[in-house]
């Protein structure tokens, strides 16, 4: 009997849009194998090399893929070089699991060298195929939806790429990121230019005891980091998370000046197969008391900018050029100044807010008058009078420092698309001031 030696292949994680994997298997001169390739829902893979190729026929090569016909490689045979090189061509998927199964053939005098396996079938190798991730960057407002004519008032920027479970390395992603919003009532005003930080996701977590006070003992604190704002039933304002401990304490162990805590197991299932592990469950101290907490209670976790979002899920990515403006109100006189006054008519008084920071100008204006009341639809009045007739009616005049429309650009560059997908959306709160 002839023996196969060695079989070896690259069984690192699959991108979503698939990927090539090359195979060689080693044995003695005229020792024959065939292979297959089944994922997890039973499909075999269809071995485009089985095909004959004739151009004069019009066959030519077919792409890999999976289906429910049973397939295997068609049986080869190892040259005097002893080696057979071949290579796979894993179609592009969501996430799956492939099954890679070596036969020897008997009926050719070939068995496995004993390190491989003491029967005709080798189960080679299992590989993972994980879908790509998803960044979507948005924007929103907290306090003021029903304010904007949409909230998110904008349509997302989505860009996606090979998780962090197929790959580690950086990349060089760049977007475009342009947002206009608009208020349909009211006025607002730049409180400051935006920065990366004012990005931010939201994630879930379930309770895992009975408390109160600052300890929060949680099912799963994967993700969390320090800073994470906390909202939920019980929670008080303005808390945020100050420290993180993995498992929960341990009242027999624990002294005065010394918690002990201890990380139970879990049995986790994955294709069906038990296996034990660390439990993802820990401890959380805030910042604020909370009320009585149960069981089983939803807590909402808030985690800000690239720091946050790195810890999360290994989702990296950088802001350069953030940039926020605001359209100046254009509009007109709708009557003459007859006397020296500081009301100026106008046709429309829409998204003009009294501030020092709200300047009128246009020509005939005397001064850099500011705004210091509105009469809504009426008129305004400024800080500077003006004289008689030199605004005259149907005169255009423009107001800046309040707006209802904003405009906010930034070039964001994706460094690493994360584990999972994750929405990043921009806080307008942050930046405008509505009213």
């Amino acid at each position: 009997m002839k023996k196969i030696t060695s079989f070896t292949i690259d069984s690192s994680p699959i991108k979503g849009g698939g990927g090539f994997r090359a195979y060689t298997v080693k044995g003695e001169p005229r020792s024959a194998f065939s292979m297959l390739i089944v994922n997890n829902a039973g499909n075999f893979y269809n071995f485009p090399e089985n095909t004959v190729i004739s151009e004069e026929e019009g066959v030519v090569t077919p792409a890999g893929s999976f289906s429910s016909t049973p397939v295997r490689l068609s049986t080869k045979t190892i040259g005097n070089s002893g080696v057979y090189n071949g290579v796979v061509d894993f179609p592009a998927a969501s996430d799956d699991k492939y099954t890679v199964v070596l036969q020897a053939e008997t009926y050719l005098k070939t068995k496995f060298d004993e390190s491989l396996s003491l029967n005709a079938v080798y189960h080679a190798a299992e590989i993972t195929q994980f879908a790509d991730t998803t960044v979507t960057f948005a924007v929103a407002s907290t306090g003021s939806s029903g304010t904007y004519t949409a909230n998110p008032p904008a349509t997302s920027h989505v860009s996606s790429g090979p998780s962090t479970s197929v790959t580690n390395k950086k990349f060089a992603q760049p977007i475009s990121f342009s947002k206009t919003v608009t208020l349909g009532s009211s006025q607002f005003v730049i409180a400051r230019q935006p920065v990366i930080n004012d990005f931010y996701f939201t994630t879930t977590k379930d309770t895992f005891s009975v408390g109160s006070g600052k300890i929060l003992e949680l099912k799963d604190v994967s993700g969390l980091s320090l800073g994470m704002a906390v909202s939920g039933t019980g929670i008080a304002a303005n808390s945020t998370i100050t420290d993180i401990k993995l498992g929960y304490k341990d009242e027999n162990k624990s002294v005065a000046t010394k918690a002990v805590y201890t990380i139970p197991k879990d049995i986790d299932l994955v294709d069906g197969i038990q296996s034990i592990a660390d439990s993802k469950g820990g401890t959380i101290t805030l910042s604020e008391n909370t009320t009585s907490q149960a069981v089983d209670r939803t807590i909402t976790f808030k985690g800000f900018g690239n720091g946050g979002s790195r810890d999360f899920n290994n989702t990296m990515f950088t802001v350069k050029n953030f940039n926020l403006t605001i359209e100046p109100i254009v509009t007109t006189t709708d009557a003459d100044m007859g006397s020296n006054s500081v009301t100026v008519p106008l046709t429309i008084t829409t998204g003009i807010k009294a501030a020092d920071t709200v300047i009128m100008s246009g020509i005939g204006v005397l001064g850099t008058p500011h705004v210091d009341s509105v009469s809504s639809g009426a008129s305004v009045n400024v800080s500077v009078t003006q004289t008689a007739f030199s605004i005259e009616n149907g005169q255009t005049v423009t107001f800046t420092g309040s707006s209802q429309t904003a405009t906010i650009t930034a070039d964001i560059e994706i460094e690493k698309y994360g584990k999972d997908d994750i929405t990043l959306t921009l806080e307008l709160d942050n930046i405008l001031t509505v009213g």
